[in-house]
């Protein structure tokens, strides 16, 4: 091992496919390799391995994590975790996401090798085993918080972002054929109902500056299959004609839409753990409207780096936008201060708090 300690990695994914996914292989990506050995266990045979491995980490593709169904199954991948962790020597097992009782789980703690749980959002699941991990590590204070169990220890460690990926967006105005002149205002995430999509399309009625544009950037999703989501027919009907506001479908490069926009506007109506969304635009230098919703605040300083309205409050979201539009130089201030905030807080410093918090576990 070099000295290293060999600390595991159970994803749950073998892609970037979400939040929880996206910020475990940023932090990855720039792990400090000299300081500690990972082991990845990823879900499959995906994209991330061969990226991974090129950079010195090595992967095992493992499958989900396995919680209890036919007995039998469950004893064989509960000796076969024991057999790993016991021959790759793994000092610490991060996993990535909440659990019930999971074979990999429990084998770790037969072990006596210590467990974190990594809460992206905010945990009020009684998790069986949740109670024997050493602690929780929490992108919030707000989840930390409110988060359960009571008794775990919560470290608050916030999302990294990427500068490297995010100062490599391309301006895609010419390509959406959008008017050189246009302020654009921009949605990116998850289209539903909690994210306050409605309250975006809504808002963007309430402003009549007809240079302004709005644009819609993230996946439309069967409502009939996932509950709160919202169809491109539901979104065409409240969009109702206006042809300042688009709907662009699913970026992958979501560094190319920031790229595109003046401002970022998220209008969520649920408890953000965080706010991915609020962290990457400040990376983009661009500034944000945002709603005063969980751990939201602790990005968003009010007046500096955006601005802050309460939820569904569409005259509060309007104004702050109008007032943004009409004034470049503020948008200039606000993104650049958005950026030196994330430079500060938000980019290599989460990623070597990780690293201590994990190093801190090994038992020497």
């Amino acid at each position: 091992m070099n000295g290293r300690p060999r600390i595991g990695f159970l994803t749950g994914s073998d892609a970037e496919w979400g939040g929880a996914s996206r910020v475990l292989y940023t932090t990855l990506r720039q792990i400090d390799l000299t300081r500690l050995e990972p082991i990845v266990l990823l879900s499959g045979e995906g994209p991330m391995r061969a990226e991974l491995e090129s950079r010195g980490i090595r992967c095992l593709p493992w499958g989900h994590a396995h919680e209890p169904g036919g007995r039998l199954a469950y004893i064989r991948v509960l000796f076969r975790t024991m057999n790993l962790l016991r021959c790759e020597r793994i000092a610490v097992l991060h996993v990535n996401h909440r659990f019930w009782r999971p074979a990999e789980v429990l084998a770790a703690i037969l072990l006596r090798i210590p467990v974190l749980v990594h809460f992206h959002v905010v945990n009020q699941q009684r998790g069986t085993f949740m109670t024997h991990c050493q602690a929780a590590v929490c992108v919030s204070r707000f989840v930390a918080e409110t988060s359960i169990p009571k008794g775990l220890r919560k470290h608050v460690i916030h999302n990294p972002v990427s500068l490297d990926r995010f100062r490599k967006g391309r301006n895609l105005r010419e390509d959406w054929h959008l008017p050189a002149h246009a302020c654009v205002v921009t949605f990116l995430g998850q289209v539903r109902d909690i994210k306050g999509v409605a309250d975006f399309i809504a808002m963007a009625h309430r402003i009549p500056d007809p240079a302004a544009r709005f644009l819609i950037a993230g996946e439309c999703r069967d409502p009939d299959k996932f509950h709160g989501s919202y169809s491109e027919r539901d979104l065409e009907a409240m969009i109702d004609g206006d042809t300042r506001i688009r709907y662009v479908g699913y970026i992958s490069r979501v560094e190319d839409v920031y790229h595109t926009s003046d401002i970022v506007v998220v209008p969520s109506r649920w408890q953000e753990p965080l706010g991915l969304i609020s962290l990457e635009a400040g990376a983009c230098s661009k500034p944000v409207v945002a709603t005063r919703t969980g751990g939201i605040p602790e990005v968003i300083d009010d007046g500096v780096n955006g601005f802050l309205v309460e939820p569904g409050d569409l005259g509060g979201l309007a104004e702050r936008v109008i007032r943004l539009i009409s004034d470049p130089d503020l948008r200039r201030r606000m993104g650049d201060a958005g950026l030196a905030r994330i430079e500060h807080d938000f980019a290599l410093r989460p990623i070597r708090e990780f690293e201590s918090l994990l190093l801190s576990y090994v038992r020497t």
